[in-house]
């Protein structure tokens, strides 16, 4: 299961998740302008969090953390139990930013030296 198991379209207050050519694209509500992506992929019961990307002149306005709360809903409508999500080790803007999501730590090494983060859906 990838993107095509989540339940979408689905809008917020200022942004909507859309498939589209195989892809999750994060835009704006008001003017359908894309402002960034979502890459998700089944790894066995969690659905994992490849890639949220705002593009960078729209991020600092909370578009990230609105898609990542309406990931995780399409996520829990779709019938998945967990949302998982990983932070590279160069990042500390990653750690913070899935730990305020509501996703927690997992002890032990993710992929690439990273730090892995789970959230129980439902």
């Amino acid at each position: 299961m990838s993107n095509e198991g989540l339940a979408l379209p689905i809008a917020g207050e200022r942004v909507r998740l859309e498939r589209r050519d195989g892809q999750v694209l994060v835009l704006r509500k008001a003017s359908a302008e894309r402002v960034g992506n979502l890459v998700v992929e089944a790894r066995g019961e969690a659905l994992f969090v490849r890639s949220l990307c705002i593009d960078e002149a729209r991020r600092g306005y909370g578009l990230g953390s609105e898609t990542a709360r309406l990931l995780r809903r399409a996520a829990g409508e779709a019938g998945w139990g967990l949302l998982r999500a990983w932070a590279p080790p160069d990042r500390g803007l990653a750690v913070y930013f899935w730990c305020r999501m509501g996703l927690r730590p997992l002890h032990g090494e993710g992929p690439d030296g990273g730090i892995w983060f789970e959230r129980v859906l439902g």
